[in-house]
């Protein structure tokens, strides 16, 4: 199977889906993690984001769009065409379309517009830590069990030192936290949970 996921940025991922890409990795498929815009402090961002792929078994591609440039429009979606045309995946995953950063919806919708026309299964994950309040409640109905794959998870996050620079550790427990609320909702000790845009089975 081949699984992509999109992030405005670096870490997004990791935050959002970190355990969960971590996961289809150890079971062999093949992941492509791709982040569209790198907003600040490039020279290190980047090869954290690589060193944070890295750790989930998962490849990257960084679109390095210039952030006042990431706007849902035509070029946005044709540029996105080009990494579905070129990648051909069974899943795709991205940001929230209720998220209240102008990045993530941004990256959402042009991701809807482009699977639109292909035969992928589509989910959404969770407003990344720290969000703003959306005023639209997410609706959580695919959860997966990331208990084996916690440890990936935090040492991905761990990876953007410049992040936990800023936020500090708390960040990291507040990440944590939300990941042992999910699993206890289904009976585990950690899980990522995401809302389906589409469920496409593949027997």
């Amino acid at each position: 199977m081949k699984v992509l996921a999109f992030g405005a940025h670096p870490d997004d991922l990791e935050i959002g889906m970190g355990g969960t890409i971590a996961r289809y990795a150890a079971r062999g498929h093949e992941v492509l993690m791709v982040v569209a815009t790198v907003p600040n402090r490039k020279e290190n961002r980047v090869p954290e984001a690589e060193e944070a792929a890295a750790i989930l078994g998962a490849d990257l591609v960084v679109m390095d769009i210039v952030p006042d440039e990431l706007v849902f429009s035509r070029q946005l979606v044709r540029q996105f065409d080009q990494v579905f045309n070129g990648y051909a995946p069974d899943v795709v995953y991205t940001h929230s379309n209720n998220d209240s950063h102008q990045d993530h919806a941004a990256v959402t919708n042009a991701v809807i517009a482009t699977t639109r026309k292909n035969d992928c299964s589509v989910y959404m994950y969770e407003q990344t830590i720290p969000g703003g309040i959306a005023p639209n409640q997410f609706h959580g109905q695919y959860y997966v069990d990331i208990s084996d794959c916690i440890a990936q998870k935090l040492d991905s996050i761990m990876a953007h030192r410049t992040q936990l620079d800023t936020y500090g550790p708390w960040w990291l427990e507040g990440i944590k936290g939300r990941a042992m609320y999910h699993g206890f909702k289904i009976n585990v000790k950690y899980a990522e949970v995401f809302e389906v845009i589409k469920d496409i089975a593949i027997w």
